[in-house]
């Protein structure tokens, strides 16, 4: 039985799928769902989509190949940042912490009163300390905290894999 070993190339396009599929996730509920997210859903979104450049960048461009262990390492810092961020959340929801002075609603246009009146029916203001959906008594920045540091973990993991296999 033949068995591939694992590459810096393997694991960045593992962390860039694992990227998309969390932002997918997201905007499914939200756009499907009805799930509005709250400002700081939307800081959770950061580190994914600067992963999925990062990703996109170092498995594209020659010149950059050479540095996949740094963006690699870039992006495992990231997915720490991002539970660090949701931890904050989920803290909020709990009212562990204080959360943030004002929740910020989806963007509107307003050209008259009308519109005004209309967009004061329509929108759903998304409030940080009050979780929209729960899964196994979590929420989904909770359940966010889980996924960055599984994902975290299994980089570092795989990293240090891949660094016994180059010793060798």
């Amino acid at each position: 039985m033949m068995t591939k070993k694992f590459t810096y190339q393997n694991l960045l396009f593992l962390l860039l799928v694992s990227a998309v599929f969390a932002l997918f996730g997201a905007y499914i509920s939200q756009y499907f769902l009805d799930m509005q997210p709250c400002q700081l859903c939307f800081w959770q979104r950061k580190p994914f989509f600067i992963i999925i450049i990062l990703a996109i960048l170092f498995l594209t461009i020659g010149q950059l190949k050479n540095y996949q262990k740094l963006a690699i390492q870039i992006a495992i810092l990231l997915l720490l940042i991002n539970a660090a961020i949701a931890f904050y959340h989920s803290g909020v929801e709990q009212k562990w912490f204080e959360g943030l002075d004002s929740c910020s609603p989806p963007a509107i246009q307003i050209n008259n009163v009308e519109d005004l009146k209309l967009a004061l029916e329509k929108t759903k203001v998304a409030r940080c300390d009050q979780p929209q959906f729960m899964f196994l008594n979590l929420s989904m920045a909770s359940w966010n905290v889980i996924y960055c540091l599984l994902a975290a973990s299994f980089a570092c993991f795989a990293l240090r894999k891949i660094k016994t296999n180059h010793d060798q």
